[in-house]
């Protein structure tokens, strides 16, 4: 669908809404749907070869899931990585990640190294269930 349609079609819902055909929720809910059509054939581009369709950012939830795996896994969710729909976790994953420099401190280094596998774990639990829930002791810290 071009443009001009998508604009079309949520200006024939709106005169419905104004003539109170349809329900103000009825009316955002058609909205949405059109603007994430929109939204998902301007994320995927076709292969010329085959015709299937090829996204430039890795889903949501890996970009989630990776950002809690080490250093090397929170830098490729964060550049290639959908970053609007996943800031909550690389945030999670970041903090997690310089947690984990703690890990080199004489004497304290097993246990944060111990607490960073088991924040890794959950973090990667919430993750790949679409949980936004901030890790204990560490979640609540905003860096991104």
């Amino acid at each position: 669908m071009d443009q001009r349609s998508d604009v079309e079609r949520i200006r024939e819902y709106k005169e419905l809404l104004d003539e109170g055909m349809i329900t103000r929720e009825e009316f955002e809910a058609k909205k949405k749907k059109i603007l994430e059509e929109d939204d998902n054939a301007g994320r995927s581009q076709y292969n010329a070869g085959g015709g299937e369709a090829v996204s430039n950012k890795l889903s949501p939830k890996v970009t989630n899931v990776l950002s809690y795996i080490t250093w090397v896994g929170f830098l490729i969710a964060y550049f290639a990585g959908d970053r609007e729909r996943c800031m909550f976790h690389l945030n999670q994953g970041l903090v997690l990640n310089l947690f984990s420099l703690l890990s080199m401190v004489p004497l304290i280094g097993w246990i944060a190294r111990i607490g960073c596998i088991v924040l890794m774990i959950l973090g990667i639990v919430n993750a790949s269930s679409d949980v936004e829930k901030p890790l204990p002791l560490i979640g609540e810290i905003k860096l991104l």
